[in-house]
């Protein structure tokens, strides 16, 4: 058992690695949209691609070691969480596990917030382009065409700065 609980420690601790890697390319990706350095931006995808599906390798050793502790200390649910882990085994490991799994909550906590932070940039990046091309198609202004029953249309807009018809 204790070599168990042993590679199940070594595990959360390689997912702690991992979502801290995580957290330094995120803050990298939300640099590269804010200065609009798109090569940087489509490395730190990338990275982030890879170091996910690193994460996601681990979490399914983990829940494999867990799967494997459950048996040896023969508890009812045989897929536990780490909380339910931590409750059956030695106050030792008990202490650690606890420290790692409330810092891998934090972690995954900051992961999830900083993304939401990217995809508002990029959201409002996007917003920012189509509302610069509609002004350099349109002008900003807006065609007063009357509809068949006699109400005014407004969403036909005259073409300014740039046509783009060949």
């Amino acid at each position: 058992m204790q070599a168990i609980v042993e590679q199940l420690i070594t595990i959360v601790s390689k997912e702690i690695d991992a979502f801290d890697q995580l957290l330094t390319t995120l803050r990298e990706k939300q640099r590269a949209i804010v200065e609009g350095e798109i090569e940087r931006l489509n490395a730190s995808v990338k990275e982030e691609s890879e170091i996910a599906n690193a994460a996601r390798n681990l979490e399914g050793e983990r829940i494999e070691s867990s799967k494997r502790l459950a048996r040896e200390l023969s508890m009812e649910n045989l897929n536990p969480k780490l909380s339910e882990i931590i409750d059956n085994v030695e106050q030792k490991y008990a202490q650690r596990l606890q420290e790692q799994r409330d810092l891998l909550r934090a972690m995954i906590q900051k992961v999830q917030t900083l993304n939401q932070n990217n995809q508002f940039l990029l959201n409002y990046s996007l917003n920012f382009i189509e509302k610069s091309m509609e002004i350099l198609l349109t002008g900003g202004e807006r065609l007063k065409i009357y509809r068949p029953d006699g109400q005014v249309r407004t969403d036909i807009q005259k073409r300014k700065a740039l046509d783009h018809s060949v």
